[in-house]
């Protein structure tokens, strides 16, 4: 039997994905999703930082929020301009997009 925890951090990353199902422009390069115990952290790194991204961005925490219910934790997120080099990320993060080049 799985670890609970491992089975809720891969339960609220697939959750993710549904929710940026259709959110995802070409500007988005690659989006990555931390879960710690009372906060999910979600990074989008983009060729650029626009108010359509922005839009986007809230809607799909709007949907994670909704699919998460009624158990939901602070979904904060969080834009940075250009490629994931691995010095940016966060411990225990996950990718869960990556463009093609």
């Amino acid at each position: 039997m799985a670890d609970p925890e491992v089975q809720r951090v891969n339960d609220i990353a697939l959750t993710a994905v549904q929710a940026l199902l259709g959110l995802i422009s070409s500007d988005v390069v690659a989006v990555a999703i931390a879960v710690e115990e009372e906060r999910v952290l979600l990074s989008f790194w983009v060729r650029r930082h626009t108010a359509e991204i922005d839009e986007d961005i809230d809607d799909a925490v709007g949907d994670l929020e909704a699919l998460l219910h009624p158990q939901i934790p602070l979904i904060e997120p969080r834009v940075m301009v250009g490629v994931p080099d691995g010095t940016t990320g966060q411990p225990h993060e996950r990718m869960i997009y990556w463009a093609k080049p």
